[in-house]
């Protein structure tokens, strides 16, 4: 059996304001990832949580997403998984549940109270059973564990850990009986592996982003684990059958060296027998140039472009003499060989200072998360406090934001 994993399409973000939307990028995607799954004959596509941006996706996101459903099961392929992520609005995606689960269509919004229920069953033509997955969703904090009075950080993180072994574990249990008869088993999550390489476009989850999990304490029953979350492809701690497929476009500039993938695994009653890395073609870069006015100047001017759409880039100046026309001036230059500029930051050098006024690392309030927002205001107001306590402080800041994201996502839904 062939499966495709990819996850983390992030359908309806927008590139530092609401002109850079993403819609031509994904739709590429969308119809490049069609052609692989009737190209490659796959059985089974597995997305591995973040199918959106945001709870509250734009309507053309969700039409996308809509659209998508609709042509793939014209392919080869008959049976699609998809669980939710921390980005996705779980009853958003569980509502059409039923009438999806008609065309094997099968979604998993959120950790259900019924283990059972997080088990899907993939018949072959003759139907008997030709996989089970292990189909875990992101695990909210209040899927896994339940707050105590006074419970500090430690004991907290400690929950949160466990909670998630724990729902493994139960899943693994479920899974046994199936293995045991010589039918391969997987499962799905969408969580944050320790040892994963990172970029700057994961919003934090969990509490300060401590909720990691170590793969070897993952049941070793599965023949495959597809994960989603990480943005960047990899493997988890140098386990080939753990994998994070990345997101199949560049979310943030530091994206801007990755080689996007989508994974296409094959399966039968030995388990893993193939793992292929299929890289998805760049459709429009994301650019990163750095140095003084004149290293950035002469690396703007010397791009040629390769690809379909026009490149977005970012420009870090780093300069002893602020202009207060810079960021004209490079903009300027990238309209000259067809790049559109986003984000002009300035770095001043201290060491060869003149003018102690100067800005430092200029940065417009949305490129922030709302942690680093709160960092800033700390440092700004010259909060000093011990580190174990300033620590603290910005793991509490978080599991309110992570109290208030969950609210959200009830009123919206």
């Amino acid at each position: 059996m062939k499966i495709l994993h990819t996850a983390d399409w992030h359908l309806g973000h927008y590139l530092r304001g609401q002109e850079n939307n993403r819609f031509d990028e994904h739709e590429y995607f969308l119809r490049w990832l069609l052609d692989m799954i009737e190209s490659h004959s796959i059985d089974l596509l597995i997305l591995a949580g973040d199918i959106f941006d945001s709870t509250n996706p734009p309507h053309w996101a969700e039409e996308q997403y809509y659209r998508f459903l609709a042509e793939v099961r014209q392919t080869h392929c008959k049976n699609v998984l998809i669980i939710g992520g921390n980005h996705d609005s779980p009853n958003n995606l569980n509502a059409p549940k039923q009438i999806l689960n008609f065309l094997d269509i099968h979604v998993i919004g959120k950790a259900s109270e019924v283990p059972e229920d997080e088990i899907i069953i993939i018949n072959n033509k003759k139907s008997s059973i030709q996989l089970v997955v292990g189909a875990v969703p992101f695990l909210r904090d209040s899927d896994i564990r339940r707050s105590v009075n006074a419970e500090n950080i430690m004991e907290t993180e400690r929950r949160i850990k466990a909670g998630i072994l724990q729902h493994y574990a139960q899943i693994a249990h479920l899974v046994k009986k199936y293995k045991e008869e010589g039918i391969p088993v997987i499962a799905t999550g969408h969580l944050y592996a320790a040892k994963s390489h990172t970029s700057d476009s994961e919003k934090e989850i969990h509490i300060g982003n401590q909720g990691q999990i170590d793969a070897e304490r993952l049941p070793t029953i599965f023949d495959y684990i597809a994960l989603g979350h990480i943005h960047r492809p990899q493997k988890v701690a140098g386990l080939n059958h753990i994998r994070y497929s990345g997101s199949p476009i560049p979310l943030s500039f530091s994206e801007y060296t990755d080689h996007k993938q989508v994974i296409i695994i094959e399966v039968d009653e030995k388990g893993l027998t193939d793992l292929q890395e299929i890289p998805i073609p760049l459709m429009r870069p994301l650019l990163s140039f750095k140095g003084t006015v004149e290293d950035v100047s002469k690396q703007v001017l010397d791009y040629k472009k390769m690809t379909t759409l026009s490149p977005w880039a970012e420009v870090k100046i780093n300069t002893k003499e602020y202009e207060y026309n810079i960021h004209e001036r490079i903009q300027a230059l990238g309209k000259q060989v067809g790049l559109d500029i986003l984000k002009v930051s300035i770095e001043h050098d201290k060491a060869g200072a003149q003018n102690d006024t100067i800005p430092t690392n200029l940065q417009s309030l949305h490129e922030l998360t709302p942690l680093q927002v709160f960092k800033q205001k700390c440092e700004n107001e010259q909060v000093n406090l011990e580190e174990d306590k300033y620590k603290e402080v910005l793991e509490a800041f978080q599991s309110l934001l992570e109290e208030v994201d969950e609210d959200n996502i009830t009123a919206l839904s």
